[in-house]
């Protein structure tokens, strides 16, 4: 594993050699390019990796976004490695912005979480929607870790339990009140919380008017979401010396009346003008060392110790992991463990406690150096789908072969073994299709029967009933698949029947399968069950 800077064109030709499983997220693409452009890009120590024969396996999205924002990607290249480790990449479990803040010791990390997340969606138009805001965590991390305006409006927030405003809306309007006009915030809170002593005219009157009138709200985010309009409103009346009858904000469309835009608080600069320019000094080679290590339980334990990892770790995930490792599974794929300059371990937890859990030594890449705002960049994107690999060359409707050998693990491997974790790792998935193809053949029949059960669930039934007697198998699912010439109380036909049940009550995967292989035991039991034709 090297560090390079990558052109451009380079970026360019790697994209073109991309795994066949590898898919394109344009919202990544987004928010990384836009990363790259405003500064708050951070070297991470995770490898652009390709195989043996040169295939892409990770670091689509950093190379697309690379190319979207004219910006060369500057970090580790890992080469040579093997192409079948591109299911064991990216397997995280996905990290919250609240568990990074209670990480590193902010007080009321969750809370501190939602007002910057909430800020942030307010400044990019996205406040009461699902879509996160395309501001990187390093960024806001970088505001959170250099400055101190966000905490100091939860803390005052959260010392004013009597105001009236919710504290999702107090926390966010003392936050962009003081950017704006202290003066004025100072006189709002005050009227709403003596209200008695200012006059009926005064815009943080007609606010509280507005509180009671939102009680009517029954759904809590749109109460929310009113109420932080509203704020706002009366906020920039105070700015202009206004006195409104009524702070009248329609968030959606009401006959012939389209939807209010969301107010907009006059003068307010906004997060980034907290800590503007980059957040960390330019990625350069000597400013971090790497080098392949062989870490035992001991060592393990040692980095565990020094690195203070404050995240807590997910028991499942260990072991998984561990399983990997003790039963020979784990494969090595670049993916370093990370410490910042500081000695603090920002990535590899899992990993490490996964190798104290099998009490075997595995190698794997170690970077240190790294800068501490590197810890607000890992695990933030989704959790890459476990990949299936035919032996004949890559397939379609991967996910569906990938549900089968997820139930034949349930069903087959878990069951008796006590365990936390409630699908299998991408290693055993893998093993399992190597070992079980005839699963990847079943989709078309799976897919076919999706009328009467969770496609899963009649592709690894049907594999079930296969095993158990090959000669009799191929009647009944040819009788179950068609339904035709079959008399009254037939055991395909009722089983049939029991299943569109099922399926329309919205049954779960065990009683479906249960139902499929009750018929198929019935069937078994007839005095001559016919043959397939």
């Amino acid at each position: 594993m090297r560090f390079t800077t990558l052109s451009i064109a380079e970026a360019r030709d790697l994209l073109t050699r991309m795994h066949p499983a590898a898919r394109l997220r344009p919202d990544a693409v987004a928010a990384y390019a836009q990363a790259m452009r405003e500064g708050s890009w951070v070297m991470n120590g995770v490898p652009v990796t390709l195989s043996r024969e040169g295939r892409l396996l990770d670091g689509v999205q950093r190379l697309s976004a690379s190319v979207e924002a004219g910006i060369p990607l500057a970090g580790f290249l890992a080469e040579n490695v093997e192409d079948s480790a591109f299911h064991t990449i990216d397997q995280h479990r996905h990290r919250s912005f609240a568990a990074l803040l209670k990480q590193r010791g902010f007080a009321h990390h969750h809370l501190l979480a939602a007002l910057a997340l909430r800020l942030a969606r307010y400044e990019e138009g996205l406040l009461g929607q699902s879509a996160m805001p395309a501001i990187s965590w390093v960024r806001l991390w970088h505001i959170l870790s250099s400055t101190t305006p966000l905490q100091d409006a939860l803390a005052e927030s959260l010392a004013l339990p009597d105001c009236p405003l919710p504290e999702p809306v107090r926390s966010m309007a003392i936050f962009m009140g003081r950017q704006v006009n202290p003066t004025m915030l100072e006189r709002l809170l005050d009227v709403l919380l003596r209200p008695e002593h200012y006059p009926a005219n005064e815009p943080g009157i007609t606010l509280l008017d507005e509180i009671q009138r939102s009680e009517e709200v029954t759904e809590s985010s749109d109460r929310i979401l009113r109420l932080i309009a509203v704020t706002i409103l009366a906020m920039n009346a105070m700015l202009r010396g206004e006195t409104p009858r009524r702070l009248l904000w329609l968030h959606r469309t009401r006959g012939e009346r389209p939807a209010d835009p969301f107010p907009q608080l006059e003068g307010y600069p906004g997060l980034r003008s907290l800590a503007p320019g980059p957040v960390a000094p330019r990625a350069a080679e000597e400013n971090f060392t790497c080098q392949i290590e062989s870490i035992d339980p001991a060592t393990a334990g040692t980095y565990l110790v020094t690195g203070h990892p404050a995240r807590q770790p997910i028991a499942s995930l260990v072991e998984a992991l561990s399983g990997d490792i003790a039963r020979g599974r784990w494969m090595p794929n670049a993916q370093p463990i990370c410490f910042t300059r500081d000695g603090y371990l920002a990535d590899g937890q899992h990993r490490l406690l996964a190798v104290i859990a099998a009490g075997r030594t595995i190698e794997v890449p170690v970077i240190r150096g790294l800068p501490d705002a590197a810890c607000a960049s890992y695990d933030i994107q989704p959790r890459r789908a476990a990949a299936a690999e035919d032996p004949a060359g890559d397939f379609g409707d991967q996910p569906l072969a990938i549900a089968m050998a997820n139930l034949l693990w349930r069903h087959e491997r878990k069951a008796g073994v006590p365990t936390r974790h409630k699908r299998a790792s991408a290693a055993e998935i893998r093993e399992i299709l190597t070992q079980h193809p005839r699963l990847i053949e079943l989709r078309g029949f799976a897919r076919r029967m999706v009328d009467f059960g969770r496609s899963s669930v009649m592709g690894y039934g049907a594999y079930v009933i296969e095993r158990d007697d090959p000669r009799l198998a191929p009647g009944f699912l040819q009788a179950l698949t068609t339904g035709a010439d079959l008399p009254p109380g037939h055991p395909a036909l009722t089983t049939r029947t029991s299943l569109q049940r099922l399926r329309r009550d919205r049954a779960g995967q065990d009683e479906q399968l249960a139902t499929l292989l009750a018929g198929w035991r019935r069937y078994k039991a007839l005095p001559q069950p016919p043959r397939a034709r």
